[in-house]
């Protein structure tokens, strides 16, 4: 699915290799050999992606930018598993990032690297090539030859298990697992509901009740599935690209505020989020979380249930703990982060409408 934002068209050079689930958005330039799976995205609106020869993305894996600010540059025969980020960064040719795997605004990661499943590679982090990287963050685990690497990527293009980059726990990476709860959803006659301003990609599943309000917006690849439970999402606040939200009335309801950012790649449950909260890309909030007004969770964070997140607080790790109060030209530009996403959802909107 080749999508266009304002006046730019993806070009994608023939041959490629597209799931029908797959998107690919904005000003993305991807040269030839493309191979996208299953809901996969490349979405470049507020800047460009560049993709390289044979480039290879697993199921639900995310490529996005930072909004006027930096590029998303990949090199040749990349590898990216299921389930990973690559996130306003530059990746160069024959690096290996494993199964959810996210690398950060500003890093880059130099050719012939492999990021191990699971890992972080943090903002403006450079990483030499020829080493394999892990853990939170990645640190140097030892070096890797060129034939070890190509098993690697070989393992994650042909679906072989791998202990350097298969995860050993992903959520469902097809819309199978969650459109299954829809049967509940129309015997309890729950349907979604969203405000005409709010906007929700043409790859993106709601199921049940599930309430965008104004100007919110769900964005590809995302299921927000309240089974027989119910989801709000509040005025302004975005759910980005392969975003997994899913509870059920045992669970509880998942209420999020106003002007809240979800990044790409999350998974919450029932959960409570306040106004102006932070949900950092790739994280895992637990049911039974609280996310005061102005708290902010880390990028790949685990947040235990039960877990209250103090207002004005980050909290990073795994699991998650209180590391430090926001600064405030943090909490400014996570405000500006949320404008931003009013914006992208309004040009959206105006080229693709969906049907109520």
């Amino acid at each position: 699915m080749q999508i266009p934002y304002l006046d730019f068209t993806p070009s994608v050079a023939a041959p490629f290799d597209c799931a029908p689930t797959a998107a690919i958005v904005g000003r993305t330039v991807a040269a030839a050999g493309l191979v996208m799976r299953g809901y996969a995205t490349l979405r470049a609106d507020g800047e460009w992606v560049r993709v390289g020869r044979n480039a290879y993305f697993g199921e639900r894996a995310t490529v996005h930018i930072a909004d006027g600010i930096l590029s998303a540059d990949i090199g040749d025969d990349v590898t990216v598993g299921r389930f990973a980020l690559v996130h306003a960064c530059r990746v160069d040719d024959r690096v290996v990032v494993g199964d959810a795997a996210l690398v950060m605004d500003g890093a880059h990661v130099s050719a012939g690297s492999l990021i191990a499943a699971g890992s972080l590679v943090p903002p403006r982090k450079k990483l030499p090539g020829g080493w394999v990287y892990g853990g939170y963050p990645a640190t140097p685990v030892r070096e890797i030859g060129a034939a070890e690497l190509a098993e690697a990527a070989a393992a994650i293009r042909q679906r072989i298990p791998s202990a350097l980059v298969t995860a050993s726990e992903l959520p469902p990476l097809t819309m199978d697992a969650y459109a299954s709860g829809s049967e509940i959803d129309a015997a309890a006659n729950r349907e979604p509901r969203r405000s005409a301003n709010a906007y929700v990609a043409p790859t993106a599943l709601l199921s049940g009740d599930v309430e965008l309000a104004d100007d919110a917006s769900v964005y590809f690849g995302c299921a927000v599935i309240a089974g027989d439970g119910k989801i709000a999402i509040g005025p302004r606040t975005n759910v980005q690209d392969n975003s997994l939200l899913v509870t059920d009335a045992a669970r509880g309801p998942l209420i999020v505020g106003a002007d809240v950012t979800i990044g790409h790649n999350v998974r919450m449950g029932a959960a409570t989020i306040g106004d102006h909260a932070l949900i950092g890309m790739g994280s895992q909030l637990s049911d039974g979380v609280i996310v005061e007004t102005g708290g902010v969770v880390g990028a790949r964070a685990e947040v235990a249930p039960g877990s209250v997140i103090k207002a004005g607080w980050i909290w990073v790790g795994r699991p998650a703990f209180p590391f430090r109060p926001i600064k405030r030209e943090e909490a400014e530009a996570f405000a500006q982060a949320a404008k931003v996403y009013v914006r992208y959802g309004a040009a959206y909107r105006s080229r693709y409408r969906r049907p109520p």
